[in-house]
C-alpha cells in the first residue's frame, strides 16, 4: 500500500489542532505526507458552524476529488456528523467519520466498513489526542475541551460535537511542557467551550486551577492565552489570577455578546442579561485597565428588528471591544431558532455586519490611542522583507517592527507611539 497522505482542514481551531494530532499520528505510523496530487489518501476535516461553512466544505471534497480521480478521501467533523449521506454520495469518499473518534481514523483505514457515524452524541467519551508542533510558526494551540452543553437556539454544535467533556490535566501539563520545549513561546488554550474545563476526575479543579499550574511549569520564557470564555463562567478568582500574573496571563479576553437585545438574548438561550454583562466587564476592566475585550455577535437572528440592532450597536459601542467579529445568523439544522418565524433578509444581515465591522475599527483605533507611551510585549511570530519583523502583544495587537537583527520567535518591547 503507498502510504500517503494530504490533510485539508475547514472551520475552527479545535479542527485544527485535532488536524495537527491526525497528521503526527499518521507520521509516526510509517506514512508521507505529500500534496493532493501525490496522496493516496485525502483527509478532510470539516465544519458546520454556518450554511456557509458547510457548502464550501462539500465543495472542497468534490473540487479536490475531481483533480485528483485516483485519491481516497476520508472524511471528518462536524459537518460530516450530521450530514454523512451527503459525503457517501461522492465516489471517491470511502469512509466517513464524524467528531469522537477523528484520530481513529487512522486505525480503521483498513476496516470494510465506511460509516463510523456515532449518533449517540450526548454520550460521546473525550478522544484523548496530543501534538508537539503546531500550525502557528511560535504560538500553539492546546486543546483542553471538546463538546457543548449550552444549546444556544441558533447553535448546531451541540448536536455535532456532543456533550460538554474535559482533558485530564496531567495530559495537558505533559503537552504543554513538551510544547515549551519544543519552542513555542504562546499557549493558547482552547476547545469548544473552554470556561466549563473542569479536570475529569475532580469537579473542584477548574479553569482557573489549570492555568495556576500553567504558569509554573517552565523556567523557559512563555506566556499564555485564553481562547475564548463566557461572561457567565468569569469569577473573581479568574480575574485575580490575570492580575496578579500579567507576565504569564494574556489580558485580552475574547467574550462572545451575540446580541445587546435583551429581547434577542433571550431568544437565543443565552445565559446572561445585559447588565449582568456589563457589570462582569466593568469588574475586569477595573482590575486589569489596559484589557482588550473582543467578542462574537450575530445579526438578524430572527424577529431581530432595527430597534434591536441599535440597542447591539450600542451596547458593543459602549463596552468598547477592541475587535468585534460579527457574522449574519445562518439557520442550522436541529436548532430551535431554525423554526421560528420572523426572519430577516440576507442583505439587511449582512449590512448589519457592515457596521459592526466599521464600529471594530474605530473601537480599535480608540483603544490604540488609549495605550500610547505604553510598553508591550510583542512575541515576533513572522519574518518580512527588509528587516522587517510582526507578531503579536499580550493584548492581541498585531505589530510591524524593524530590526538589523534576527529576532524571529523572540519577545521584544514596543513602545506605542
Amino acid at each position: 500500500m503507498n502510504k500517503t497522505f494530504a490533510i485539508l482542514t475547514l472551520g475552527c481551531k479545535v479542527n485544527f489542532y485535532e488536524s495537527e494530532s491526525l497528521k503526527e499520528k499518521l507520521l509516526g505510523l510509517g506514512y508521507l505526507e505529500k500534496d493532493c496530487k501525490e496522496a493516496t489518501f485525502i483527509f478532510v476535516n470539516t465544519c458546520a458552524v454556518t450554511n456557509q461553512a458547510e457548502r464550501q466544505d462539500l465543495q472542497k471534497v468534490r473540487s479536490v476529488a475531481r483533480d485528483n480521480p485516483l485519491a481516497k478521501f476520508i472524511v471528518l467533523g462536524c459537518s460530516s456528523q450530521i450530514h454523512k449521506e451527503k459525503y457517501l454520495a461522492i465516489k471517491q469518499v470511502i469512509k466517513v467519520f464524524g467528531t469522537d473518534i477523528k484520530c481513529r481514523s487512522v486505525e480503521l483505514l483498513d476496516s470494510p466498513k465506511s460509516d463510523f457515524i456515532n449518533t449517540d452524541s450526548r454520550h460521546f467519551q473525550y478522544e484523548d489526542s496530543e501534538i508537539k508542533s503546531s500550525e502557528y510558526p511560535v504560538r500553539a494551540y492546546l486543546k483542553v475541551q471538546d463538546g457543548c452543553n449550552n444549546y444556544c437556539s441558533y447553535c448546531v454544535i451541540p448536536f455535532t460535537r456532543g456533550n460538554s467533556r474535559f482533558r485530564d490535566k496531567d495530559s495537558i501539563i505533559r503537552e504543554a511542557k513538551e510544547l515549551i520545549r519544543n519552542g513555542y513561546h504562546e499557549l493558547i488554550i482552547g476547545g469548544i467551550d473552554t470556561g466549563s474545563y473542569h479536570d475529569p476526575k475532580d469537579i473542584s479543579y477548574n479553569l482557573a486551577s489549570l492555568l495556576k499550574d500553567l504558569i509554573k511549569i517552565s523556567p523557559l520564557p512563555y506566556r499564555i492565552r485564553v481562547s475564548s470564555i463566557e461572561i457567565s463562567q468569569i469569577d473573581d478568582s479568574y480575574i485575580n489570577l490575570f492580575k496578579d500574573n500579567p507576565q504569564k496571563l494574556c489580558p485580552h479576553f475574547h467574550i462572545p455578546l451575540q446580541s445587546g437585545s435583551e429581547r434577542i438574548l433571550k431568544l437565543m438561550n443565552r445565559k446572561y442579561s445585559k447588565e449582568e454583562y456589563l457589570s462582569k466587564v466593568n469588574e475586569i476592566q477595573s482590575a486589569l485597565p489596559n484589557v482588550a475585550l473582543s467578542t462574537d455577535i450575530i445579526t438578524g437572528f430572527p424577529t431581530e428588528t432595527e430597534s434591536d440592532f441599535r440597542d447591539t450597536y450600542d451596547f458593543a459601542k459602549k463596552i468598547g471591544f477592541m475587535r468585534i467579529h460579527a457574522f449574519p445568523y445562518s439557520e442550522r439544522p436541529f436548532t430551535m431558532a431554525s423554526k421560528l418565524n420572523g426572519k430577516v433578509a440576507m442583505e439587511i444581515r449582512r449590512e448589519r455586519v457592515k457596521k459592526l465591522l466599521k464600529l471594530s475599527e474605530e473601537n480599535k483605533q480608540k483603544y490604540l490611542d488609549s495605550l500610547k507611551g505604553q510598553v508591550l510585549s510583542i512575541l515576533i511570530e513572522h519574518r518580512g522583507k527588509n528587516n522587517t519583523y510582526s507578531g503579536y502583544s499580550e493584548n492581541y495587537l498585531e505589530i510591524n517592527v524593524k530590526s538589523t537583527k534576527d529576532i524571529f520567535n523572540s519577545f521584544i518591547s514596543y513602545k506605542v507611539d
